[in-house]
């Protein structure tokens, strides 16, 4: 593939996207081809049938050749779920001699510095994001390059992931006949794609509703402070639909994206709505007010899941840029409004990435389009010094959108 463009995989529960990007002036890019297919062999963000997953990055990431007219060798590949921990390490480099400039280079040493920590034999690590640089104890320090000083040190979050799921995401995509270029993890991917640095600076909390899985990621003083997943996503909201109903998961699905709203009082009382029930022989009317009812009821547990977790990561004080709903999830009518009864003390808004002038317009994207942007804007660091090395002992920051 022309090495001006990046190729990235979104493994969702209903769908794998695949997106190639290139880089458009200094800090811009370009999204030249995207495609989507249904798959059904992820669950709760880890493979649960190989040859579907396979299958489907195979199909996916063809229709994106056809759309670049390149070939495709390898993927950055986003990984989220249960299995994706954060742990927070300090790393500690002296200045040799004291008082010179501060390089890029003792940047990546102290981040390297950081990683040498001890993590369970059944993990390991997926990224390095530096938090905050300290120059001779100066603290909240960005771009420390070209500072003079003795003691270079920074605090950096490291997620780290199950080592089975990872190999079972890296022979799903090496199944496909393709190779894995870097994984990242998706919740901080999900607010690359709708956050501006400012708004990283000012402290936000990226909500990433998909379909059964719902990310958490926390932004503070520009980088990502905290990392959860959530097991529920649009795909229980369909569930309880079908179940409630006594409908078929097809038809819960009909009736969610053509009639269904978060928040029932929105509805009016006479409105009404045609449902086929299994056993059946033609479609019955309901109140739509009782369909909306029942999505509200999970809508509501998905926000207080959510504020749960920005409780247990002390951190919701640092948050006056609110939440930001992204997601086919959050494509719900009057999803915000929910979450804002739910989560008064935050304000809320909902947010999809641009994709350009190339591509139409779609729900969903923001994992995507956060892994291609991060992949760019940190090309620097996701590239081995000499050869080619596994993807694993690369060093994977997110120094470059610190630094610049």
């Amino acid at each position: 593939m022309n090495s001006d463009l990046v190729a990235v995989l979104d493994l969702g529960s209903t769908k794998v996207t695949c997106l190639v990007a290139s880089a458009d002036g200094a800090d811009g890019m370009t999204i030249d081809a995207v495609a989507s297919v249904p798959c059904k062999g992820m669950r709760r963000g880890q493979v649960a049938d190989m040859s579907e997953v396979s299958r489907a990055i195979a199909d996916v990431v063809r229709r994106v050749e056809l759309g670049v007219e390149e070939d495709i060798e390898s993927l950055v590949v986003g990984v989220s779920g249960a299995h994706i921990e954060g742990i927070s390490s300090q790393g500690y480099k002296p200045i040799v001699p004291a008082g010179r400039k501060l390089t890029h280079q003792d940047v990546l040493e102290v981040i390297n510095h950081s990683r040498s920590v001890t993590i369970p034999a059944d993990r390991e690590q997926i990224q390095s994001l530096p938090r905050e640089f300290r120059v001779d104890g100066q603290r909240n320090v960005h771009k420390p390059v070209g500072m003079p000083g003795s003691k270079l040190e920074v605090l950096t979050y490291i997620a780290t992931g199950q080592s089975s799921s990872l190999q079972n995401i890296e022979q799903c995509v090496n199944g496909a006949g393709k190779r894995v270029e870097q994984m990242l993890i998706q919740s901080l991917a999900s607010g690359v794609g709708v956050l501006t640095p400012e708004e990283m600076d000012l402290g936000v909390a990226v909500v990433d509703i998909g379909g059964s899985t719902t990310d958490v990621a926390i932004f503070v003083n520009g980088s990502i402070a905290f990392s959860a997943s959530i097991p529920v996503g649009g795909i229980a909201v369909s569930s309880d639909l079908s179940q409630l109903l006594k409908t078929s998961p097809e038809e819960a699905e009909r009736l969610k994206l053509e009639s269904g709203s978060a928040l029932a009082k929105l509805v009016d009382d006479k409105d009404s709505v045609e449902v086929l029930q299994l056993g059946q022989p033609s479609a019955r009317p309901m109140q739509r007010k009782v369909l909306c009812e029942i999505i509200q009821s999970r809508m509501k547990e998905i926000a207080k899941l959510v504020g749960k977790q920005i409780d247990l990561s002390n951190l919701g004080a640092l948050l006056p840029g609110g939440i930001v709903l992204t997601g086919g999830g959050s494509a719900l009518p009057a999803t915000d409004q929910v979450f804002t009864d739910v989560l008064p003390r935050f304000k809320v808004r909902i947010a999809e990435p641009s994709l350009g002038k190339k591509v139409p317009k779609q729900v969903g994207m923001a994992t995507a389009v956060g892994l291609a942007s991060f992949t760019i804007q940190c090309f620097d660091e996701l590239t081995p010094a000499e050869g080619e090395l596994p993807w694993r002992d690369r060093v994977k920051s997110l120094f470059s959108i610190l630094s610049r």
